[in-house]
């Protein structure tokens, strides 16, 4: 999965249609994101997988605030209790103090707790309303640039931007990969904390415009073919249909007007026995 990618005619990083779908994953699936990641590469590091799940698994028994010895730990376990340091997972003031605290953070992801209540523990700052208008309040130039994504923006103040959800901004954000599902997920899980008290929190109707704006896009299936009509035999036409149907490059058949289409790539077999029928 590639989140970023190098642009050979703007000459910068661009951020690629995974990449939006993964800022607009909750905090936890992103950490998950990394480690999955991070694991897939330790034994390149030199260090044991089972190892490292092992002493993962152990944090998950361990208590917030309370601080854990590093004596008997070999070199390769302090190896990967650095890895974790970077990663935010645990706090250690240096490597020569000989203790470590875990960090709420690899409590949280590695507790089992559910989603919901992992995404309780956002403070949100969104406010929104059934007329697909967004305020977000002191909000970072991070969430600026994810709320750019999906909605209009209209005006931004010091402390609070609006912006408003249409029909060409999903369309917009669609055409990047990003499915209705995430947004509608993005806006309940940085929603305000006087959102929360209603249900659901997300306004039904800006839910179901934004899921009904997706299927728009699934009415038509574009498939190039071949026009095949004028037949003056009904059991010309039905030969035809029948050739291209076993062949399975029958795209469309009508048999009240005798008209049928087959795809481009089967035109040129379909043609061909048709010039042999004629002859025989």
């Amino acid at each position: 999965m590639v989140l970023t990618d190098c642009s050979e005619t703007a000459h910068r990083m661009q951020i690629t249609s995974t990449g939006f779908q993964f800022l607009l994953l909750d905090r936890s699936s992103q950490v998950w994101y990394f480690i999955l990641k991070y694991l897939e590469t330790v034994s390149e590091r030199g260090l044991s997988l089972v190892s490292c799940l092992q002493f993962l698994f152990k944090l998950s028994f361990a208590t917030h605030g309370k601080d854990y010895s590093m004596e008997g730990m070999d070199e390769e376990l302090q190896t990967f209790l650095q890895h974790l340091r970077e990663f935010g997972f645990v706090f250690l003031r240096k490597r020569s103090s000989g203790r470590f605290y875990p960090t709420r953070l690899v409590l949280n992801i590695t507790s089992g707790e559910k989603k919901s209540q992992l995404m309780e523990v956002v403070s949100g700052n969104l406010v929104l309303e059934t007329n697909f208008r967004i305020y977000a309040y002191n909000p970072s130039q991070l969430q600026v640039a994810l709320l750019a994504i999906f909605s209009d923006i209209e005006c931004r103040f010091p402390n609070l931007l609006v912006s408003t959800i249409s029909r060409q901004s999903v369309r917009k954000a669609l055409l990047k990969g990003i499915v209705a599902e995430q947004i509608i997920n993005y806006l309940r899980m940085h929603a305000h904390k006087q959102m929360r008290k209603f249900n659901p929190v997300v306004p039904k109707t800006l839910a179901d415009q934004i899921q009904l704006w997706e299927l728009e896009r699934e009415r038509l299936e574009y498939t190039e073919g071949v026009l095949y009509k004028d037949f003056i035999l009904q059991q010309d036409y039905a030969l035809l249909a029948n050739f291209a149907k076993s062949r399975g490059v029958l795209v469309y058949a009508d048999s009240k007007s005798r008209t049928l289409v087959v795809s481009k790539k089967g035109h040129t077999a379909v043609k061909n026995f048709w010039k042999e029928a004629q002859t025989k």
